[in-house]
């Protein structure tokens, strides 16, 4: 794409409504211009055997095709960075967003009710950011969603300290990357997880019961006070302040300490506090540098810190701001990361 010209926009929406409104949002960005409009998922795949688009914006619910099958397609045929915009809060139905990630689709946010909802100017700006940072995603083919086996973990993967907990930070790029590593650990994982993933609000807990149909670990939303048990993997809420304050003890505060809520970092830096050398920081694929400062934390404290690595990666944003200020002690493609974790904690557990 030129970047100097403006980034060309289809809108794939079968409400009227939700596409004048989608028009007015993504047009009051002056570097984004809409070239083409579309019904349903039909008139989609029809519309791009013609012309071409940087980015495409999907509705989920549509008639004859819906998006998660529109968004197969397209990455089959034609690869375009999709966004999935829905406005489904209904935690069964936004499970089918990420259904659309697993076929290809890059991110998954929310469409506001009208210019009156009064999330409005944050969803709005949510639309165009996510947009604009998608349209510089190079797409070579559909991302498989196949279970891939880890190649065997680097035998420097070791501590000298027992590794009572782990914790996981995502943004963009996240949901696929958490599904690879989560699909590959056994039930049995000695000890609880913790994930802090970037999200639109409203759809963490359909992201929740998502992840579950892919592993063996039992998957749940982090409450205020709830003691953590080994293989269970605790999602921060959105809207939450999500650390974990003592053993296992997770603490949630409607009071953030950042922009973001949840942080990555605010997650790493409790971390870093309660536990020390004794636990596992993951920084992996995301945009910005939410969690960099503070998985240097967690090194310094003695803890084992990992970083995914820029090929596997969708955005390298994060895991190179970390890998900048020297967080990581291992830089690791995303399909080794799930072996290596369990390396750490079966070897570590006789400490």
């Amino acid at each position: 794409m030129n970047t100097t010209s403006p980034i060309r926009v289809l809108v794939v929406d079968d409400s009227k409504s939700s596409r004048q409104l989608l028009a007015h949002i993504i047009e009051s960005d002056p570097t984004i211009k809409i070239v083409g409009f579309a019904e349903d998922g039909e008139k989609a795949l029809d519309w791009l055997k013609a012309n071409d688009a940087d980015v495409i914006t999907m509705d989920l619910f549509m008639p004859k095709i819906n998006g998660f099958e529109v968004s197969r397609k397209i990455m089959e045929t034609k690869p375009i960075p999709i966004v999935i915009v829905s406005s489904a809060y209904n935690p069964q139905d936004t499970e089918q967003g990420f259904k659309a990630l697993e076929a290809g689709a890059l991110a998954f946010i929310g469409k506001p009710a009208g210019m009156g909802d009064p999330n409005y100017s944050h969803r709005a700006k949510e639309i165009v950011d996510t947009i604009k940072i998608i349209a510089e995603v190079k797409l070579i083919k559909r991302r498989t969603t196949k279970r891939i086996a880890s190649a065997p973990p680097s035998e420097h993967a070791v501590t000298e300290h027992r590794i009572e907990a782990v914790a996981i930070g995502a943004s963009l790029g996240g949901p696929i990357a958490l599904q690879t590593i989560l699909s590959s650990l056994p039930k049995n994982f000695p000890v609880p997880i913790f994930i802090v993933q970037h999200i639109a609000h409203g759809f963490t807990q359909g992201f929740v019961n998502w992840l579950q149909t892919y592993s063996t670990l039992h998957i749940v939303m982090g409450e205020n006070n709830m003691r953590a048990s080994p293989g269970i993997c605790y999602v921060a809420p959105d809207g939450f302040d999500f650390q974990i304050k003592e053993r296992n003890i997770i603490s949630l505060s409607p009071t953030c300490s950042t922009f973001l809520c949840p942080s990555v970092g605010s997650l790493f830096a409790s971390m870093a506090t309660t536990y020390g050398p004794r636990c596992v920081g993951v920084l992996l694929t995301g945009m910005g540098r939410d969690g960099a400062l503070e998985l240097l934390a967690m090194k310094n404290r003695g803890a084992y810190t990992i970083a995914q690595d820029e090929e596997s990666c969708l955005m390298f944003g994060m895991p190179q701001e970390a890998i900048k200020l020297g967080a990581a002690r291992m830089v690791l493609p995303l399909n080794d990361i799930a072996a290596t974790l369990n390396n750490l904690v079966q070897r570590n557990l006789l400490h």
